[in-house]
Order: structure tokens, then sequence, then C-alpha cells
């Protein structure tokens, strides 16, 4: 029951890894899988998990995005870019594999200890898939930030487009805890996943213009397929 939620991330950062040319972002995923494993043992020993649950979205989506993704995103990251000494090709190309690891130890992590009852299929299965979207798609926002021309309302855009990547699967989240119709988060979650996996395909081949947030929307050429498919149907 546990083992997709436990090997999907990691599988993932095997098949990145396998695919990247530049071995040199192993030991960045090893530092990740590392400092993850020691942050989730503090946590362990010096705190409780469990959290009480209370009503209201927007008091639980902070709780989440702060817990679950703002915090463990900042911190991890800007402690590697303040240790490395890499020029910003690498520190780009870093980002992916050292939180996929993390994540990979910490989302399991945080699943398994922080409830009581029985486990919903969203933690199990929808929360693997939606976290490992928000780090490939704000990965992608990341190298487009880091890019050389990246500025004035270009770079803003891409400020938004990575604030939107990691606010919303928390709010995704926050709207499956409170109970809302499960046709709600389900719509979300869906959609969140499209365009990360649309932004993903394009970039891996290199079908995109760099100055256009475009490359999270599918290509016209798999819309007129959809629309031919609909006229059929």
């Amino acid at each position: 029951m546990y083992l997709f939620l436990i090997v999907f991330m990691p599988l993932s950062l095997v098949w990145y890894l396998i695919r990247e040319k530049d071995k040199a972002v192993i030991p960045v995923a090893i530092a990740g899988a590392l400092s993850s494993i020691v942050f989730c043992a503090f946590k362990a020993f010096f705190s409780f998990s469990y959290r009480t649950p209370r009503a209201g979205f927007f008091v639980n989506y902070a709780y989440i995005l702060l817990a679950y993704t703002l915090i463990p995103v900042a911190a991890v990251y800007l402690v590697f870019l303040v240790l490395s000494k890499d020029d910003d090709t690498f520190l780009v190309k870093s980002y992916f594999p050292l939180l996929c690891a993390f994540f990979s130890v910490y989302l399991p992590y945080t699943v398994l200890s922080g409830s009581r009852s029985a486990y919903s299929a969203f933690e199990l299965f929808c929360k693997p898939l939606l976290y490992t979207a928000m780090l490939v798609s704000s990965a992608i926002c990341v190298f487009f930030l880091y890019r050389r021309g990246t500025t004035g309302k270009r770079l803003f855009i891409w400020i938004l487009a990575l604030a939107l990547s990691l606010f919303v699967p928390a709010a995704i989240e926050a709207a499956w805890f409170i109970g809302l119709a499960f046709f709600v988060p389900l719509a979300l979650f869906g959609a969140y996943v499209f365009f990360s996996a649309c932004g993903a395909v394009r970039f891996l081949r290199g079908d995109f213009q760099e100055e256009s947030i475009s490359i999270f929307l599918p290509k016209k050429s798999f819309l007129k397929i959809i629309q031919r498919v609909n006229l059929q149907i």
C-alpha cells in the first residue's frame, strides 16, 4: 500500500540522474538525501509530527505551504547556494536532483508519521505525483530565471510562475484536507500535473520559446488531435 508513496520520487530521481550527462549532480542528490535523513531524524527525536486538524482553508493552507513546501525548498536550496562554489549553470542543474532527493525521504516521512488513522488515496498516490510535479515546474522556472537576458517584464513573469508552481500544491492539499467536494482538489490536481508534464516534455525536447511561459501549455498539434477526437466522438 505504501509502495508508490515510497518509490515514485526516488525512481523519478534515478531516471533524471541516468539521463543527465553531467554526473557531478549525483553527489548533489546524495547530499540532498542525507540532509533529509538528518532533518527527519531531528524532527522525530525533538518534535511531535502529528498535527491536530483545524477547520478552515487558510489556516491549513498556511501550515502546509510553510511546513511542506517553502521552508524545506528555501532552506535546502539556499544552504546549497551558500556552500557551493560552482557556476550558475551547475547551480540551476542541481535544483531538481537536490530537492527531489530531499523530498524522496521527507515526503514519505511526513505522510507516515503525520497520521494516526488509515492513509487516504490522496496521501499515498496523489502527493508523490503532486510534489514531483512541483519540483519539475519550479526547476524549469529557476532555469529561466538564471538565464542571461531575463530582466524586466520577463523576469517578473518567471518569478510569478515560480511562485505559482510552489504555492498551488499546498492549496490543492488544503482543499483535500478540509474535505471539499472530491472533484475540486481532483480537478486542480489533474490540471496542475498536466501543465507540469507539458512543461517537462517540452523542456526536455527543447520545444519552447525562452521568453514565454507557454512552455507549460500543450503544443498546438496536441490540441488539434484532441479536437479531432472530439469531432469523431
